[in-house]
Protein backbone atom coordinates (compact mmCIF):
# COMPACT_ATOMS: atom_id res chain seq x y z
CA UNK A 1 0.00 0.00 0.00
CA UNK A 2 0.81 3.57 -0.40
CA UNK A 3 0.86 6.05 1.79
CA UNK A 4 0.82 10.18 1.63
CA UNK A 5 1.10 12.02 5.10
CA UNK A 6 0.20 15.55 5.15
CA UNK A 7 2.23 17.38 7.88
CA UNK A 8 4.62 14.46 7.59
CA UNK A 9 7.28 16.39 10.04
CA UNK A 10 4.92 16.39 13.20
CA UNK A 11 6.38 14.09 15.49
CA UNK A 12 3.18 11.67 15.60
CA UNK A 13 3.53 11.63 11.93
CA UNK A 14 6.76 11.18 11.90
CA UNK A 15 6.07 7.86 14.29
CA UNK A 16 3.29 6.70 11.92
CA UNK A 17 5.49 7.02 8.90
CA UNK A 18 7.65 4.59 10.58
CA UNK A 19 5.28 2.24 11.54
CA UNK A 20 4.04 1.79 7.93
CA UNK A 21 7.30 1.22 6.89
CA UNK A 22 8.29 -1.24 8.75
CA UNK A 23 5.10 -2.85 7.63
CA UNK A 24 6.60 -2.62 3.96
CA UNK A 25 4.18 0.03 3.28
CA UNK A 26 5.26 3.02 0.77
CA UNK A 27 5.10 6.46 2.20
CA UNK A 28 5.46 10.36 1.12
CA UNK A 29 4.44 13.04 2.88
CA UNK A 30 4.43 16.77 2.41
CA UNK A 31 5.01 20.06 5.21
CA UNK A 32 5.47 23.49 5.34
CA UNK A 33 8.76 23.45 6.80
CA UNK A 34 9.72 21.25 3.29
CA UNK A 35 8.52 21.07 -0.23
CA UNK A 36 5.09 23.03 0.99
CA UNK A 37 2.00 21.75 0.10
CA UNK A 38 0.21 21.68 -3.21
CA UNK A 39 -2.27 19.20 -5.85
CA UNK A 40 0.71 17.90 -7.08
CA UNK A 41 1.63 15.73 -4.48
CA UNK A 42 -1.42 13.70 -4.64
CA UNK A 43 -0.78 11.00 -7.02
CA UNK A 44 -3.32 8.83 -8.38
CA UNK A 45 -1.26 5.45 -7.33
CA UNK A 46 -1.78 7.20 -3.16
CA UNK A 47 -3.85 4.50 -1.80
CA UNK A 48 -4.68 6.26 1.90
CA UNK A 49 -4.03 10.19 2.20
CA UNK A 50 -3.21 10.50 6.81
CA UNK A 51 -3.60 14.18 7.50
CA UNK A 52 -2.56 15.87 11.17
CA UNK A 53 -4.86 17.80 12.91
CA UNK A 54 -2.76 21.05 11.91
CA UNK A 55 -3.97 20.17 8.73
CA UNK A 56 -8.04 22.10 8.53
CA UNK A 57 -9.86 24.07 6.19
CA UNK A 58 -8.07 26.87 5.62
CA UNK A 59 -4.48 25.34 6.17
CA UNK A 60 -2.13 25.35 3.48
CA UNK A 61 -2.08 21.40 3.52
CA UNK A 62 -6.09 21.33 2.58
CA UNK A 63 -5.58 21.76 -1.07
CA UNK A 64 -4.04 18.59 -0.86
CA UNK A 65 -6.86 16.98 0.47
CA UNK A 66 -8.99 18.22 -1.91
CA UNK A 67 -6.85 16.57 -4.43
CA UNK A 68 -6.78 13.67 -2.61
CA UNK A 69 -11.14 13.52 -2.30
CA UNK A 70 -11.27 14.70 -6.37
CA UNK A 71 -9.43 11.65 -7.18
CA UNK A 72 -11.50 9.23 -4.64
CA UNK A 73 -8.64 8.68 -2.71
CA UNK A 74 -10.11 7.77 1.24
CA UNK A 75 -8.44 10.55 3.39
CA UNK A 76 -7.74 9.89 7.27
CA UNK A 77 -7.01 12.05 10.20
CA UNK A 78 -4.19 10.55 11.88
CA UNK A 79 -6.28 9.90 15.22
CA UNK A 80 -9.07 8.18 13.10
CA UNK A 81 -5.47 5.94 11.50
CA UNK A 82 -4.53 5.31 15.01
CA UNK A 83 -8.15 3.99 15.89
CA UNK A 84 -7.85 1.53 13.48
CA UNK A 85 -4.23 0.34 14.03
CA UNK A 86 -5.42 0.26 17.65
CA UNK A 87 -8.54 -1.32 17.39
CA UNK A 88 -6.88 -5.17 17.74
CA UNK A 89 -4.49 -4.02 20.87
CA UNK A 90 -5.17 -3.63 24.50
CA UNK A 91 -4.87 0.00 24.25
CA UNK A 92 -4.20 2.18 26.93
CA UNK A 93 -4.96 5.81 26.26
CA UNK A 94 -3.62 8.81 27.83
CA UNK A 95 -5.22 12.01 27.85
CA UNK A 96 -5.12 15.56 29.74
CA UNK A 97 -4.34 18.68 29.32
CA UNK A 98 -0.83 18.78 30.70
CA UNK A 99 1.24 15.95 31.80
CA UNK A 100 0.30 13.26 28.83
CA UNK A 101 3.43 13.14 27.39
CA UNK A 102 5.76 12.53 30.16
CA UNK A 103 3.14 9.79 32.16
CA UNK A 104 2.41 8.23 28.26
CA UNK A 105 6.24 7.90 28.03
CA UNK A 106 6.59 6.47 31.83
CA UNK A 107 4.07 3.94 30.87
CA UNK A 108 5.48 2.37 27.93
CA UNK A 109 9.02 2.56 29.37
CA UNK A 110 7.40 0.08 32.75
CA UNK A 111 5.71 -2.50 30.46
CA UNK A 112 9.02 -2.85 28.47
CA UNK A 113 10.48 -3.26 31.70
CA UNK A 114 8.14 -5.64 33.08
CA UNK A 115 9.08 -7.35 29.85
CA UNK A 116 5.21 -6.85 28.33
CA UNK A 117 6.93 -5.75 25.00
CA UNK A 118 4.48 -2.97 24.26
CA UNK A 119 4.08 -0.72 21.28
CA UNK A 120 4.16 2.82 22.62
CA UNK A 121 3.56 6.05 20.47
CA UNK A 122 4.50 9.11 22.78
CA UNK A 123 3.74 12.70 21.55
CA UNK A 124 7.71 13.65 21.36
CA UNK A 125 11.08 11.91 20.77
CA UNK A 126 12.18 10.29 23.51
CA UNK A 127 15.96 9.07 24.20
CA UNK A 128 15.42 5.60 24.96
CA UNK A 129 13.50 5.12 21.75
CA UNK A 130 16.34 6.25 19.91
CA UNK A 131 15.39 9.88 19.23
CA UNK A 132 11.99 8.48 17.95
CA UNK A 133 8.35 8.91 19.66
CA UNK A 134 7.50 5.34 18.74
CA UNK A 135 8.21 2.06 19.85
CA UNK A 136 7.08 -1.22 17.82
CA UNK A 137 6.32 -4.34 20.26
CA UNK A 138 5.00 -7.57 19.78
CA UNK A 139 2.18 -7.96 22.35
CA UNK A 140 -0.97 -6.97 23.13
CA UNK A 141 -0.22 -4.00 24.60
CA UNK A 142 -0.50 -0.38 22.74
CA UNK A 143 0.33 2.81 24.92
CA UNK A 144 -0.83 5.74 23.15
CA UNK A 145 -0.71 9.85 24.15
CA UNK A 146 -4.51 10.58 22.96
CA UNK A 147 -4.95 14.58 22.52
CA UNK A 148 -8.03 15.95 23.05
CA UNK A 149 -7.23 18.80 20.49
CA UNK A 150 -9.65 18.40 17.74
CA UNK A 151 -11.37 15.63 19.67
CA UNK A 152 -8.74 13.68 18.20
CA UNK A 153 -9.22 11.07 21.00
CA UNK A 154 -12.62 10.78 20.64
CA UNK A 155 -11.43 8.00 17.66
CA UNK A 156 -9.93 5.54 20.13
CA UNK A 157 -11.43 2.57 21.95
CA UNK A 158 -9.34 1.93 24.90
CA UNK A 159 -9.30 -0.96 27.60
CA UNK A 160 -8.03 1.65 30.52
CA UNK A 161 -8.05 5.58 30.19
CA UNK A 162 -5.72 7.60 31.81
CA UNK A 163 -6.79 10.97 32.63
CA UNK A 164 -4.14 13.46 33.80
CA UNK A 165 -6.08 16.78 34.09
CA UNK A 166 -8.76 18.30 32.34
CA UNK A 167 -8.14 22.59 32.19
CA UNK A 168 -9.22 25.50 30.31
CA UNK A 169 -7.34 24.75 26.58
CA UNK A 170 -7.61 24.44 23.19
CA UNK A 171 -9.94 26.84 22.90
CA UNK A 172 -10.44 27.46 19.32
CA UNK A 173 -11.29 23.46 19.30
CA UNK A 174 -13.52 24.15 22.32
CA UNK A 175 -15.31 27.36 22.02
CA UNK A 176 -17.95 26.57 24.62
CA UNK A 177 -15.11 26.52 27.39
CA UNK A 178 -15.39 24.53 30.25
CA UNK A 179 -19.03 23.36 29.74
CA UNK A 180 -17.75 21.99 26.31
CA UNK A 181 -14.39 20.59 27.20
CA UNK A 182 -15.98 18.49 30.18
CA UNK A 183 -19.05 16.96 27.65
CA UNK A 184 -16.26 16.08 25.50
CA UNK A 185 -14.25 14.09 27.81
CA UNK A 186 -17.67 12.39 29.05
CA UNK A 187 -17.76 11.02 25.64
CA UNK A 188 -14.42 10.04 25.28
CA UNK A 189 -14.63 7.70 28.41
CA UNK A 190 -17.87 6.20 27.19
CA UNK A 191 -15.77 4.77 24.17
CA UNK A 192 -13.42 2.88 27.27
CA UNK A 193 -14.40 -1.48 26.27
CA UNK A 194 -16.43 -3.27 28.34
CA UNK A 195 -14.53 -4.36 31.77
CA UNK A 196 -12.12 -1.41 31.40
CA UNK A 197 -10.46 1.25 33.44
CA UNK A 198 -10.36 4.45 34.59
CA UNK A 199 -7.38 6.21 36.03
CA UNK A 200 -7.30 10.10 37.04
CA UNK A 201 -5.68 12.22 39.11
CA UNK A 202 -8.02 12.55 42.46
CA UNK A 203 -7.21 16.18 42.85
CA UNK A 204 -8.49 17.87 39.76
CA UNK A 205 -12.16 19.15 40.10
CA UNK A 206 -13.34 19.21 36.33
CA UNK A 207 -11.72 15.26 36.17
CA UNK A 208 -13.72 14.04 39.32
CA UNK A 209 -16.92 15.58 38.13
CA UNK A 210 -16.35 14.18 34.89
CA UNK A 211 -15.07 10.60 36.61
CA UNK A 212 -18.49 10.59 38.17
CA UNK A 213 -20.15 9.88 35.28
CA UNK A 214 -18.57 6.59 33.79
CA UNK A 215 -20.54 3.60 33.07
CA UNK A 216 -20.61 1.12 35.96
CA UNK A 217 -18.97 -1.77 34.31
CA UNK A 218 -15.74 0.66 34.70
CA UNK A 219 -13.68 0.23 37.28
CA UNK A 220 -12.63 3.95 38.78
CA UNK A 221 -9.01 4.17 39.91
CA UNK A 222 -7.97 7.56 42.06
CA UNK A 223 -4.34 8.45 42.23
CA UNK A 224 -2.90 11.51 43.85
CA UNK A 225 -4.62 10.95 47.62
CA UNK A 226 -1.81 8.95 49.23
CA UNK A 227 2.04 8.43 47.59
CA UNK A 228 2.64 4.95 46.28
CA UNK A 229 5.92 4.43 47.17
CA UNK A 230 7.11 7.28 49.48
CA UNK A 231 7.94 10.76 48.55
CA UNK A 232 12.15 9.91 48.51
CA UNK A 233 11.90 7.05 45.78
CA UNK A 234 14.97 8.36 43.34
CA UNK A 235 13.64 9.68 40.11
CA UNK A 236 15.66 11.46 37.37
CA UNK A 237 12.55 13.95 37.10
CA UNK A 238 12.27 17.06 38.92
CA UNK A 239 9.30 19.70 40.09
CA UNK A 240 6.53 18.15 41.91
CA UNK A 241 4.26 17.93 38.50
CA UNK A 242 6.17 14.61 37.39
CA UNK A 243 6.17 13.43 41.08
CA UNK A 244 2.27 13.88 40.67
CA UNK A 245 2.84 11.80 36.83
CA UNK A 246 4.68 9.11 38.61
CA UNK A 247 1.35 8.57 40.86
CA UNK A 248 -0.11 7.68 37.72
CA UNK A 249 2.06 5.57 36.44
CA UNK A 250 2.24 3.63 40.15
CA UNK A 251 -2.00 3.41 40.02
CA UNK A 252 -1.67 1.94 36.39
CA UNK A 253 0.71 -0.65 37.31
CA UNK A 254 -1.04 -1.57 40.18
CA UNK A 255 -3.71 -2.77 37.98
CA UNK A 256 -2.17 -4.32 35.36
CA UNK A 257 0.05 -6.06 38.02
CA UNK A 258 3.42 -4.82 37.42
CA UNK A 259 5.44 -4.68 40.43
CA UNK A 260 6.61 -1.48 41.36
CA UNK A 261 10.33 -2.47 40.94
CA UNK A 262 9.71 -1.66 37.11
CA UNK A 263 8.12 1.77 37.54
CA UNK A 264 11.21 2.67 40.31
CA UNK A 265 13.97 1.45 37.58
CA UNK A 266 12.02 3.96 35.11
CA UNK A 267 12.04 6.68 37.13
CA UNK A 268 15.49 6.71 38.39
CA UNK A 269 17.21 6.27 34.94
CA UNK A 270 14.13 8.11 32.48
CA UNK A 271 16.04 10.55 30.71
CA UNK A 272 12.72 12.67 30.07
CA UNK A 273 10.89 13.77 26.71
CA UNK A 274 12.42 16.22 24.42
CA UNK A 275 11.04 19.89 25.44
CA UNK A 276 9.21 19.02 28.93
CA UNK A 277 11.88 20.39 30.98
CA UNK A 278 14.82 19.30 29.03
CA UNK A 279 18.58 20.28 30.46
CA UNK A 280 19.65 22.05 27.09
CA UNK A 281 23.45 22.55 28.81
CA UNK A 282 25.52 25.47 30.51
CA UNK A 283 26.07 28.76 29.25
CA UNK A 284 28.99 30.40 30.53
CA UNK A 285 27.66 27.93 34.25
CA UNK A 286 24.76 29.49 33.85
CA UNK A 287 21.97 25.94 33.31
CA UNK A 288 19.48 26.18 30.26
CA UNK A 289 16.58 24.73 30.12
CA UNK A 290 13.95 24.35 27.27
CA UNK A 291 10.25 23.45 27.53
CA UNK A 292 7.34 23.29 25.52
CA UNK A 293 4.77 24.60 28.32
CA UNK A 294 2.27 26.96 26.42
CA UNK A 295 -0.75 27.20 28.62
CA UNK A 296 -0.39 29.14 32.14
CA UNK A 297 -1.00 25.43 34.19
CA UNK A 298 2.20 24.46 32.56
CA UNK A 299 4.34 27.61 32.41
CA UNK A 300 3.70 27.79 36.44
CA UNK A 301 4.29 24.08 37.11
CA UNK A 302 7.59 24.53 35.02
CA UNK A 303 9.06 27.58 36.97
CA UNK A 304 7.89 26.42 40.11
CA UNK A 305 9.70 23.13 38.91
CA UNK A 306 12.77 24.87 38.83
CA UNK A 307 12.97 26.94 41.93
CA UNK A 308 12.36 24.05 43.46
CA UNK A 309 15.44 22.53 41.86
CA UNK A 310 17.49 26.01 41.82
CA UNK A 311 16.21 27.91 44.92
CA UNK A 312 18.78 30.76 45.25
CA UNK A 313 18.80 31.54 41.64
CA UNK A 314 17.24 33.94 39.83
CA UNK A 315 15.21 32.48 36.89
CA UNK A 316 14.58 34.05 33.50
CA UNK A 317 11.86 33.09 31.11
CA UNK A 318 11.52 33.08 27.71
CA UNK A 319 8.22 32.80 26.44
CA UNK A 320 6.72 32.75 23.18
CA UNK A 321 2.71 33.38 22.77
CA UNK A 322 1.04 30.79 20.63
CA UNK A 323 -2.23 31.82 19.39
CA UNK A 324 -4.28 34.77 19.59
CA UNK A 325 -7.25 32.43 20.74
CA UNK A 326 -5.74 31.08 23.84
CA UNK A 327 -3.80 34.08 25.08
CA UNK A 328 -6.73 36.63 24.74
CA UNK A 329 -8.93 34.57 27.01
CA UNK A 330 -6.23 33.71 29.76
CA UNK A 331 -4.16 36.97 29.37
CA UNK A 332 -4.46 37.11 33.10
CA UNK A 333 -3.65 33.86 34.22
CA UNK A 334 -0.54 34.04 31.93
CA UNK A 335 0.45 37.54 33.64
CA UNK A 336 -0.24 35.33 37.23
CA UNK A 337 2.82 32.25 35.73
CA UNK A 338 4.45 34.12 34.29
CA UNK A 339 5.34 36.64 37.40
CA UNK A 340 6.48 33.52 39.27
CA UNK A 341 9.87 33.98 37.28
CA UNK A 342 12.41 36.75 38.18
CA UNK A 343 12.77 38.42 34.78
CA UNK A 344 10.64 37.53 30.99
CA UNK A 345 11.50 37.77 27.97
CA UNK A 346 8.63 37.75 25.32
CA UNK A 347 8.27 36.78 21.21
CA UNK A 348 5.31 38.53 19.74
CA UNK A 349 2.61 35.98 19.71
CA UNK A 350 2.68 33.33 16.85
CA UNK A 351 -0.09 33.02 14.70
CA UNK A 352 -1.51 29.94 13.72
CA UNK A 353 -3.12 29.61 10.24
CA UNK A 354 -6.12 28.07 9.67
CA UNK A 355 -6.72 27.92 13.85
CA UNK A 356 -6.67 31.38 14.77
CA UNK A 357 -7.86 35.15 13.88
CA UNK A 358 -5.90 38.44 14.88
CA UNK A 359 -7.36 39.59 18.17
CA UNK A 360 -7.05 42.09 20.26
CA UNK A 361 -4.13 41.37 22.28
CA UNK A 362 -0.34 41.24 22.35
CA UNK A 363 2.67 40.37 24.05
CA UNK A 364 3.28 44.22 24.81
CA UNK A 365 0.02 44.08 26.70
CA UNK A 366 1.74 41.14 28.36
CA UNK A 367 5.06 42.80 29.16
CA UNK A 368 3.32 45.90 30.40
CA UNK A 369 1.10 44.11 33.06
CA UNK A 370 4.07 42.14 34.14
CA UNK A 371 5.92 45.64 34.29
CA UNK A 372 3.11 46.99 36.62
CA UNK A 373 3.61 44.37 39.51
CA UNK A 374 7.63 44.80 39.05
CA UNK A 375 8.40 42.29 37.14
CA UNK A 376 11.12 42.64 34.46
CA UNK A 377 9.65 42.02 31.27
CA UNK A 378 10.49 43.24 27.28
CA UNK A 379 9.55 42.33 23.99
CA UNK A 380 11.89 40.84 20.75
CA UNK A 381 10.93 39.94 17.57
CA UNK A 382 13.94 38.19 17.07
CA UNK A 383 16.04 35.08 18.51
CA UNK A 384 19.02 36.98 17.83
CA UNK A 385 18.21 40.36 19.99
CA UNK A 386 17.18 37.98 23.11
CA UNK A 387 20.48 35.90 22.76
CA UNK A 388 22.41 39.53 22.95
CA UNK A 389 20.26 40.08 25.70
CA UNK A 390 21.09 37.04 27.74
CA UNK A 391 24.49 37.40 26.98
CA UNK A 392 24.87 40.63 28.66
CA UNK A 393 22.87 39.84 31.90
CA UNK A 394 24.67 39.45 35.46
CA UNK A 395 25.20 35.20 34.83
CA UNK A 396 25.86 34.59 38.60
CA UNK A 397 23.29 32.72 40.36
CA UNK A 398 20.97 32.51 36.77
CA UNK A 399 18.78 30.11 35.12
CA UNK A 400 17.66 30.40 32.23
CA UNK A 401 14.18 29.05 30.52
CA UNK A 402 12.89 28.94 26.79
CA UNK A 403 9.57 27.52 26.90
CA UNK A 404 6.78 27.71 24.24
CA UNK A 405 5.10 25.55 21.52
CA UNK A 406 7.15 27.20 18.18
CA UNK A 407 10.16 26.83 17.91
CA UNK A 408 11.85 29.17 20.89
CA UNK A 409 14.21 26.32 21.61
CA UNK A 410 16.23 27.48 18.81
CA UNK A 411 17.10 30.47 21.71
CA UNK A 412 18.19 28.12 23.84
CA UNK A 413 20.61 26.60 20.92
CA UNK A 414 21.81 29.55 19.92
CA UNK A 415 23.08 30.79 23.09
CA UNK A 416 24.53 27.82 24.01
CA UNK A 417 26.18 27.60 20.47
CA UNK A 418 27.97 31.13 20.88
CA UNK A 419 28.75 30.45 24.25
CA UNK A 420 31.44 27.37 23.08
Amino acid sequence: MKYHLIGNLGVSMQAIAEILKSRGDKVTGSDLKTSGHGAKNITKDIDFVIRSSAVSPGSAGWIEVEEAERLKIKVLKRSEFLGELTAGKYLIAISGMHGKTTVTALIGLALIEAGLDPTVLVGEKLLEFNNSAVREGKSKYFVLEACEYDRSFLDLTPNVAVITNIDLEHLDTYPGGMKEIKKTFVEFLAKIKKGGALVAYSQDKNLKQVAALVRPDIKKIFYGEADHVGADYPSALIGQHNRQNAEAVFALADYLKIDKKHVLEVLKNFKGAKRRLEYKGNFDQTPVFDDYGHHPTEIATTIKALKEKFPERKIIAVFWPHQFKRILPLKDEFVAALSMADEIVLKPIFFVPGRDEKLDVSSEDIALALNKINKKSRVFKQDSEIVDYLKRQNRDGLVILTIGIPPIYKVAELLLKEGT
